[in-house]
């Protein structure tokens, strides 16, 4: 009778030698080489065969083995001896499942060896999933599945990523719910902290999703509401290119007198440097007397005591017209530079020559446009108006011609300076950048 006294093993997985010959997608060996070393009771390595009854168990001792197979008249040489595991009874998952596993060995039918865990190269047969992938995916780190795929309510697979340190559920990727693409990302509390869906229709949405406030990017809505901002997300400086405005209006009736004077007015601070446009309107009620010439005018100014370019627009009944009284629609507009956060007032003036003239219904609105494209004549005051300049014909067409190409090369100008204030901000960003990042590479160099 042999008595072996001691068992040495060496687990050799069959792919770690066939694996540089073996083409990029061969298939996973189902098999484990399997070598050892027997000793009988004296130390003395045996020579000739033995035969040998291997089973897998889920625990160190007791229990039912898991698989097992038997395998004749094996080769002993020196002690040493090589089985292929799997070779008799195909090896299944539950043993290359991912939980521990241990291995028995009985020689010549004797009493059972002390088994001995099996470590992680045998587990190398799930790579086989890897080869088909026509199991799910579970990727485990720690006791948590870091990595999975899950069917959702459509029959749709998806992917979930946890965080090993709180198992906790932080992103998924996969379909959405009408065949769409669909990606979320969830915070530490498991809420949705941001959202991207694809859209069936060819419509993306981008939700951001924070403690307090949220902003969206949908783009099946139209206008305003397919960007969503919270309130105090946009400030002055960050609405350059928005225009602005501000209204008053009254319905009173104001009597001009021969003073120019304001009727009414409205202030408005613009955030950058640009133009003022300035709507004002009005009703002239007009008591005439026949042979007596009526006479008045309204305008815009932005000084409140004299009108602009061409805003002496007049109010005329002549002495001929019968007495009676008479009601004149009045509209008048201007335009006015504007200084980045210097309030500028713009005044709807009035004066009355001769006769009686009261105006009601009077507007006034004003309208913040940033940019020109194009050349803008402001509305100048009274004095050096240029309203003094000799009449004169008709445009000619070379005048209409030299008009143009001054407006375009206003635009050429305004599209230089925008760009080169652009390539300034960039610049400036980028420096910041590479500080924090030099900052926060030093931090963990530290």
């Amino acid at each position: 009778m042999i008595r072996p006294c001691r068992l040495i093993l060496a687990l050799l997985p069959a792919i770690l030698f066939a694996g540089v010959a073996m083409p990029a997608h061969a298939a996973v060996p189902q098999t484990i080489a399997f070598q050892g070393y027997l000793a009988d009771n004296g130390g003395q390595p045996l020579a000739g065969t033995v035969n040998l009854d291997i089973a897998v168990y889920a625990a160190a001792s007791g229990g039912v083995a898991l698989w097992s197979e038997t395998h004749g008249a094996v080769p002993v040489s020196q002690g040493v001896f090589a089985v292929a595991l799997g070779s008799v009874t195909p090896l299944g998952g539950a043993v290359t499942n991912g939980a521990p596993r241990f291995l028995g060995v009985r020689v010549n039918g004797e009493a059972e060896l002390p088994r001995t865990q099996l470590r992680s190269t045998p587990f190398a047969l799930r790579a086989q999933a890897a080869d088909t992938l026509r199991t799910a995916i579970g990727i485990v780190q720690g006791s948590v599945l870091a990595l999975a795929t899950k069917v959702n309510g459509q029959g749709e697979t998806n992917l979930e990523w946890r965080c090993s340190d709180f198992n906790q559920m932080v992103a998924k990727l996969g379909a959405g719910t009408s065949g769409d693409g669909s990606l979320v990302m969830l915070s530490a509390n498991g809420g949705t902290a941001a959202e991207i869906y694809s859209s069936l229709i060819g419509n993306p949405f981008l939700g951001l999703y924070g403690t307090g406030q949220s902003a969206f990017l949908d783009l099946k809505e139209i206008g305003d509401t397919s960007v969503r901002f919270p309130l105090d997300g946009i400030n002055a400086l960050e609405t350059v290119a928005e225009p602005g405005l501000a209204s008053v209006t009254n319905t009173n009736f104001t009597t001009l007198t021969s003073a120019v004077s304001s009727v009414l007015s409205r202030t408005l601070t613009p955030p950058q440097s640009g133009y003022v446009l300035a709507l004002g309107q009005s009703v002239a009620r007009v008591t005439h007397t026949s042979g007596i010439g009526t006479s008045g005018a309204i305008g815009l100014s932005d000084d409140g005591v004299g009108f602009g370019t061409a805003q002496d627009v007049n109010v005329q009944i002549a002495s001929a017209a019968a007495s009676g009284s008479y009601s004149i629609p009045l509209h008048v507009n201007g335009v006015f530079a504007a200084t980045a956060g210097v309030p500028l007032t713009v005044h709807l003036m009035g004066s009355e020559s001769s006769g009686v003239i009261e105006v009601e219904d009077v507007s006034l609105t004003l309208l913040y446009v940033p940019t020109a494209y194009g050349i803008a004549s402001p509305t100048l005051l009274a004095a050096g108006d240029g309203e003094d300049v000799p009449a004169r014909g008709p445009q000619t067409p070379a005048e209409i011609s030299s008009e143009q190409a001054a407006a375009r090369q206003s635009d050429v100008e305004r599209l230089e300076r925008e760009l080169a204030a652009m390539r300034t901000e960039h610049a400036a960003r980028l420096a910041e950048f590479e500080s924090r990042l030099q900052a926060t590479e030093a931090g963990r160099v530290d």
